[in-house]
């Protein structure tokens, strides 16, 4: 739980307390300011959204005197699939789809590494610069709370990857079926977020008329 996410949470509901326990199991606190009408509906919808935050652990909510949730987090104890995982991308124009794949490959692995394309690789392979430059993508990469470790991508030789950091897996949107370059692991093929992707954000961008 970041405190940049607990800002947004402060913002969109201004009815509600919202404060993180230093202790290892209690995550955070959430109490209601005062009683509205909408209390209960507000508060289930509270949980619905910070529950992405806490998928790859068990999590216990429990309500406690005054209207206050505690949220009680645990590391689960389920096996994943693999230890290490891989995946990379050019995260230009950071969007939901991108999101998504970290969540799923996260969700399937203990350890998820992920390769962010330089602007050298981005140049070569696309014949133009990135908008956001590598440093700042590869810092925003890190940020995410699915991800355990980012390496910068400089090519597309991903057997080199599997050798030198032992990957048990890789992992892409569905959308490379048939055309990912085959390597001694196993691939697994994330459902591809329809109607979200970098291209189709840049093109709606430079549609939008400049203010004057």
């Amino acid at each position: 739980m970041t405190e940049a996410y607990l800002h947004i949470l402060k913002s969109k509901y201004p009815n509600w307390n919202f404060v993180t326990d230093p202790d290892d199991q209690v995550k955070l606190y959430i109490s209601c300011k005062c009683e509205f009408d909408d209390a209960l509906s507000e508060m289930l919808e509270i949980v619905k959204n910070i529950g992405i935050f806490f998928d790859n652990k068990d999590y216990i909510i429990k309500l406690k005197k005054g209207n206050t949730l505690a949220i009680k987090v645990k590391h689960s104890k389920k096996a994943k699939k693999y230890n290490k995982m891989y995946t990379s991308g050019c995260f230009d124009i950071f969007h939901f789809g991108h999101l998504n794949i970290l969540k799923r490959s996260k969700q399937m692995c203990g350890h998820l590494i992920v390769g962010v394309s330089t602007d050298e690789l981005i140049l070569k392979e696309k014949g133009r610069l990135p908008i956001i430059p590598f440093e700042e993508r590869i810092k925003l990469v890190k940020a995410i709370n699915y991800v355990d470790e980012v390496i910068p991508q400089t090519d597309k030789n991903k057997q080199r990857i599997v050798d030198e950091y032992n990957i048990d897996a890789i992992s892409v949107g569905d959308d490379w079926k048939g055309r990912f370059p085959k390597t001694t692991c196993p691939v697994e093929y994330v459902a591809y977020t329809e109607n979200v992707s970098s291209t189709i954000l840049k093109e709606t961008l430079q549609l939008q008329p400049q203010e004057n």
